[in-house]
């Protein structure tokens, strides 16, 4: 796809196809994280890529992050096991971590490059037909995934991204840009 293609017909995916994804693409989806800009070139990101066993182990921590966050709620179980499951049919999650900048506005700075990292897989993804799906919620704070992670105190999750090859691909409406935006001459 030509990229102004891409960047108008993205869509997440909320289910994908039993199907896995190669280690090679994965690999390659990587290699363009990096190409974004980012004051002082201080690449402030990390990537975990978790799949197989980890991958369940994973899906498990977000099923208990889920039901303590919901503690209470009548739907709280039913909540939880859908969380896991979500996480179970993705055929990889990438882990986003952010080496957090003592100085807040280096810090500020550094997410915004970690999160356009993170839009480059996204886009290269779907160009190659695979979906993906943000996830931030209780796992970005949850104390027993940073332990899993082997994070060190300076690094925090920012997303935790799914991805597959979807089953099918939602339609999406978006505000023409020209309603928010105000020109000032």
């Amino acid at each position: 796809m030509e990229l102004k293609e891409v960047l108008r017909h993205r869509r997440s995916a909320r289910q994908f196809k039993p199907d896995p994804i190669p280690e090679a693409v994965l690999e390659e989806l990587l290699s363009y994280a990096p190409w974004v800009p980012n004051h002082h070139v201080s690449e402030p990101w990390r990537f975990v890529v978790v799949t197989g066993q980890s991958l369940r182990e994973l899906a498990s921590l977000r099923r208990q992050a889920v039901l303590e966050k919901r503690a209470g709620q009548p739907t709280a179980a039913a909540r939880a096991e859908r969380a896991e499951r979500e996480f179970l049919e993705a055929s990889a999650v990438i882990v986003v971590i952010q080496s957090v900048h003592p100085d807040p506005v280096r810090a500020r700075e550094d997410y915004a490059a970690v999160v356009m990292a993170t839009y480059n897989i996204m886009l290269v993804a779907w160009d190659g037909g695979i979906a993906s799906y943000w996830h931030t919620g209780p796992l970005v704070t949850d104390e027993r995934v940073r332990t899993w992670l082997d994070l060190d105190a300076a690094e925090t999750p920012v997303a935790f991204l799914r991805l597959g090859y979807p089953v099918e691909v939602g339609v999406s409406r978006r505000t023409p840009a020209s309603e928010r935006t105000r020109w000032r001459r």
